[in-house]
């Protein structure tokens, strides 16, 4: 039970912010579209930016599941297209500087996951991780921000064959930057 209640707030909180950013978003909208009361929303949530963080978290934590390599990172810029007036209120809400770290830690916690999941993780320096999560939190953050705020890209098919294109283009590159971390 508990865990259909947290996926009917969520998916109420993504419903809502498809219309209006987070900060506009009230409970009592929440507690209106899902038909519970305001304890109950408080009981499972901190607040709306609680309930999106915990779904982006859990979300996350499906692709890592169902993914390898480095196909997780561009999962998780196809989780941001598919939800595109989501994030795009989000943004206008928190500002980019903090959507920007929030999506940063969430894209570094996928490189690491990768690189331990492949047996890199021992074999690369903090050093060079730093570069690689820092060089690919900015890339992809900076790429899909464009294509949320392009009013020109609301064409879902325009959208999936630029992400399978990327698909296609840096596919292996998380294999090889672990390689050549070991060359001195």
């Amino acid at each position: 039970m508990a865990q259909i209640t947290k996926k009917l707030i969520t998916e109420s909180v993504f419903r809502l912010a498809e219309k209006k950013p987070l900060n506009k978003i009230t409970v009592r909208d929440i507690t209106n579209d899902c038909g519970i009361t305001r304890n109950t929303f408080y009981y499972y949530f901190h607040d709306i930016y609680d309930v999106f963080m915990t779904y982006v978290d859990s979300r996350i934590d499906e692709i890592y599941a169902k993914t390898t390599a480095d196909a997780g990172l561009f999962d998780f810029m196809e989780l941001a297209t598919n939800y595109k007036k989501v994030w795009l209120n989000c943004y206008k809400t928190i500002g980019h500087e903090t959507l920007s770290k929030f999506v940063g830690e969430k894209i570094r916690s996928l490189i690491v996951k990768t690189f331990e999941a492949e047996g890199y993780y021992d074999k690369i320096s903090e050093y060079d991780l730093s570069i690689i999560c820092t060089f690919y939190e900015e890339a992809l953050f900076g790429l899909t921000m464009r294509w949320v705020q392009d009013k020109h890209s609301d064409d879902p098919e325009y959208m999936q064959k630029a992400l399978d294109r990327i698909r296609v283009l840096f596919e292996g590159q998380i294999e090889l930057l672990a390689k050549n971390s070991q060359k001195k």
